[in-house]
């Protein structure tokens, strides 16, 4: 795929990912979270931020299913109408959950905010990366600011099909610590891959 420009290259794997036959889209969303679940990043960490999946983007189901029953803290992102923020807030179940912006489920009202205690991961959602680290998102530019002030460890889930050379990184995009695909761990720090 030969696209020079982010727009069109955003507009291009969202059809692609749109086109991805449900099966095989079930099995990469079961395989990338098994490799989640399986991985230190995940395990040491005493809260996990995560987004609450659309249909075109990885699922995070089983991965919160699975935090829940670890007793790990879950926030999920609910984003304020009008700002372009974004603020995490604890869930305890799936039943926290209301649609929010655009119909996307996030947390309701009552749900607390995020409180920065012990060792926290974000994982970050994308349709693409970059082998630095460096995501395209959807445009809103809602993960990058809330990643500009984040210091905690950084993990981007992605179909490995959608790890690209180039995703045509701005100045204020901010590069994860690691990929988690169906297929591999990709360390950035040290571009090791396991």
């Amino acid at each position: 795929m030969q696209i020079n420009d982010k727009r069109a290259l955003r507009k291009e794997l969202i059809i692609r990912r749109r086109q991805v036959d449900k099966r095989i889209k079930s099995e990469m969303d079961k395989a990338i979270a098994d490799n989640v679940l399986a991985s230190d990043c995940y395990k040491s960490a005493d809260s996990l931020l995560i987004y609450i999946s659309t249909e075109i983007e990885v699922d995070t189901r089983q991965i919160i299913m699975q935090a829940f029953k670890d007793e790990k803290a879950v926030y999920a992102p609910r984003c304020m109408a009008g700002d372009g923020e974004m603020c995490f807030c604890k869930i305890s179940s799936f039943n926290d959950l209301e649609p929010g912006y655009k119909g996307i489920l996030e947390p309701n009202s009552s749900c607390q905010g995020l409180v920065h205690a012990g060792k926290m991961l974000c994982a970050v959602p994308a349709l693409a990366y970059d082998l630095q680290g460096f995501r395209l998102g959807y445009g809103k530019g809602y993960y990058d600011r809330f990643l500009a002030g984040f210091t905690c460890q950084k993990l981007g889930i992605c179909y490995d099909e959608f790890i690209l050379d180039d995703v045509f990184r701005d100045k204020h995009d901010v590069p994860v610590d690691m990929i988690i695909s169906d297929k591999r761990e990709i360390f950035i720090d040290d571009r090791r891959e396991e």
